[in-house]
């Protein structure tokens, strides 16, 4: 499904650069769970943001279901994203000004779904989730875990087969992040490939592969976690 060749990236700043990513080479199945760890500058997050089209990579082959994804332009990096690609971040990434059900909704709007259709697969997402009773509060008004269960619900209802999760669980207390990790594993199960950022080797643990991340590469060996 996804296959990264030689990728690297540098930020500029100044006179200084940071080597972000080097020659980072990765394949990932359909329908895979991977966890990707590492300390602070380890490359992770942006290796997630790659994946994910938020950002490009400086030289590598990005391979998509065979699509070349490095070779796209700016609007159609904009139309990958929104078809196959679902964000669910730490901090949720919930408009504040919207109630849950319009935040889950948004994306549909973007990419011009019906109506009636937005309807329906928003409220089946809330459903999914357990927090269809909430669909007309405002993100400062529900708990932590209710508004990841919403970031959620907005991956899900726009029906993306790829789900990418900077530390989903970091904000949360144990029990709340278990309860999303719960989320996550019943959504791999149903074939979503799944790809978690996290410093949680617990988290780690519930995937099927662990990449470990230092200095802008992957290492030659993934971290060894016993599954519970």
């Amino acid at each position: 499904m996804i296959i990264l060749k030689n990728i690297n990236k540098t930020y500029e700043n100044g006179k200084n650069a940071t080597h972000a990513l080097k020659d980072v080479s990765l394949e990932i199945m359909e329908g895979e769970m991977v966890a990707i760890m590492g300390t602070s500058g380890s490359g992770k997050s942006t290796l997630l943001n790659i994946l994910g089209c938020m950002d490009q990579p400086d030289s590598g082959e990005y391979l998509y279901r065979d699509m070349e994804v490095q070779s796209l332009n700016n609007q159609q990096l904009h139309q990958f994203r929104k078809e196959h690609v679902g964000f669910v971040f730490q901090h949720f990434a919930l408009m504040n000004q919207y109630t849950v059900y319009e935040n889950v909704e948004l994306p549909l709007s973007i990419q011009n779904v019906p109506k009636k259709e937005r309807k329906e697969r928003v409220y089946e997402a809330l459903t999914r989730m357990g927090i269809r009773e909430l669909a007309r509060k405002m993100p400062a008004k529900i708990s932590g875990g209710q508004q990841q269960r919403c970031a959620i619900a907005r991956a899900l209802a726009s029906g993306n087969e790829l789900i990418l999760a900077d530390e989903p669980t970091g904000a949360l207390d144990i029990n709340t992040g278990n309860e999303i990790m719960n989320i996550l594993e019943d959504l791999n199960k149903q074939g979503r490939t799944i790809v978690i950022v996290t410093h949680d080797p617990k988290i780690a643990a519930r995937t099927q592969r662990v990449l470990y991340m230092e200095d802008g590469k992957i290492g030659e060996h993934a971290d060894e976690f016993e599954k519970e």
